[in-house]
């Protein structure tokens, strides 16, 4: 398993495994997947790129047909400045495959 900051080019698989927790699990996220389906995939780059204050990384494991993107986490500091040493995270998402996999590679 390989842990790493997501970046624009990211996108597509990022997409693709945030439209599967939307269909999956719709109550954990804000979003619809009615809302998500559509969402042009240069959007979706936008908000892959890191900024000082957010970023999102990606789990990737080993499959047959290489390296894929299991599960997902963003993590976003606080903008006050007296909360600035904080930081909370969100949009976090595991596949089912990744979860097993992850759990079969300890």
């Amino acid at each position: 398993m390989e842990i790493r900051l997501l970046t624009p080019a990211d996108a597509a698989a990022f997409q693709a495994l945030r439209l599967q927790g939307l269909a999956e699990a719709p109550e954990a996220f804000a979003a619809s997947l009615e809302e998500e389906q559509d969402r042009p995939l240069e959007v979706v780059a936008g908000r892959l790129a890191a900024t000082e204050g957010k970023a999102v990384f990606g789990a990737f494991v080993d499959g047959t047909d290489g390296s894929a993107l299991a599960g997902v986490v963003g993590v976003m500091r606080e903008e006050n400045a007296k909360h600035r040493h904080k930081a909370f995270i969100w949009g976090m998402y595991v596949a089912r495959a990744g979860a097993t996999a992850s759990s079969a590679a300890r």
